[in-house]
């Protein structure tokens, strides 16, 4: 499905974040084994697609807020086109390859039930908060347009103390000591705040993408600057430090919050034509995520199609790797846009007469108890 009240830039950086995410599961999940003292480029190439995954979230979320928070309601045929979506994914896969991927072990959520109601059983944290989020949006749009702009300035620096300073202050060994980490729905909210105020209050900048991707190629750097270091650090504690790879592992991490926002400001100013080639790939991208990171679809993939520890000493190191991204990425996105040609077709046809539905239910409630107000 074509989104044609967006802009080909944000559609591109759609795109563009979905290959942070699959690039940032490669290297999580592939079982790379980097000597603690190795210092080289594919290492530290390898270290770089951490800061990926985490970004492409936050990146999907903010954009979400950017252009939901001028609207009034959810509609309810999004949510169930999300659902029947997710649903789709989650159980045909399950149904597939149920106890069928080489003996590996299960997850506690690994039945039909689980997957049937997998809003609640934790198979999917991405799409189960999202569509909470979702539904939370037009409460969030009364607040942020009810707040004035420094109200809502204030409201930001708040929550991001909260939810992203002192969580990575706590990650630094000496610094500080809290259990406080806040959520993956508190932080969406956050992420979709933050788009929605540089909708309302933003949108007039009088600096080019250029000068918002120098300053996230800088955030970057510095994160590879700090990975160089602890690396060095490493190296000379014998190993000691078990955490290096996994140092940005953190979407609410300050870095990673300023490296995506620097790159959504960067998008946001960049002037692409309109492009239905564009829009039409970036309406692939959630279907990709729920394809290529579905938990069965994941395990094999990464550790029996491919077999990515094979390349980690070759000079091919980081071309093989970015080839086998991009073949992740349209292998799923073909299987998305058939999806999306026939079943989607048909489930939001019968899908219609139950938005319609709850829709009228709803009104009638909330009438209801108006009159019952008055």
């Amino acid at each position: 499905m074509q989104r044609k009240d967006r802009s080909s830039n944000f559609e591109l950086m759609r795109i563009f974040a979905m290959f942070l995410i699959i690039t940032y599961h490669y290297a999580l999940f592939s079982a790379f084994r980097f000597p603690a003292g190795d210092l080289t480029f594919n290492r530290l190439f390898y270290q770089s697609m951490f800061l990926d995954g985490k970004t492409g979230v936050n990146l999907f979320v903010m954009v979400s807020g950017y252009f939901m928070v001028k609207s009034e309601s959810i509609r309810t045929s999004k949510v169930l086109q999300l659902w029947g979506q997710a649903f789709f994914y989650i159980v045909g896969i399950w149904l597939i390859f149920h106890k069928k991927i080489n003996g590996m072990g299960s997850m506690v959520q690994d039945t039909l039930k689980g997957k049937l109601f997998f809003l609640s059983s934790g198979v999917q944290w991405f799409i189960s908060t999202y569509i909470v989020m979702y539904l939370l949006a037009p409460y969030m749009n009364a607040m942020l347009k009810a707040l004035s702009r420094d109200a809502c300035r204030r409201l930001l620096v708040l929550t991001g103390v909260l939810w992203c300073l002192i969580p990575t202050l706590s990650w630094i060994p000496g610094m500080v000591v809290t259990e406080f980490q806040g959520s993956d729905l508190a932080f969406f909210l956050f992420l979709y705040c933050l788009g929605g105020y540089l909708r309302l209050y933003h949108e007039k900048d009088s600096r080019g993408a250029g000068f918002w991707f120098g300053c996230a190629a800088g955030i970057f750097l510095l994160c590879m600057g700090v990975i160089v270091a602890v690396d060095i650090w490493n190296t000379r504690s014998l190993g000691k430090l078990r955490l290096l790879d996994y140092l940005f592992n953190y979407q609410n991490h300050v870095l990673i919050l300023l490296l995506s926002l620097f790159l959504f400001l960067g998008f946001k100013e960049l002037k692409v034509r309109n492009s239905r080639v564009i829009n039409l790939i970036s309406s692939l991208t959630f279907g990709i995520y729920l394809i290529h990171d579905n938990w069965q679809i994941r395990r094999y993939l990464w550790n029996n199609v491919i077999e990515g520890p094979l390349f980690q000493e070759s000079p091919w190191f980081l071309p093989v790797s970015l080839g086998i991204v991009t073949a992740v990425f349209c292998c799923c996105g073909a299987l998305e846009l058939l999806r999306q040609l026939t079943v989607e077709k048909l489930w939001m046809k019968a899908a219609a007469p139950i938005s319609g539905g709850i829709d009228r239910l709803l009104s009638r409630i909330i009438r209801k108890g108006d009159n019952e107000n008055d």
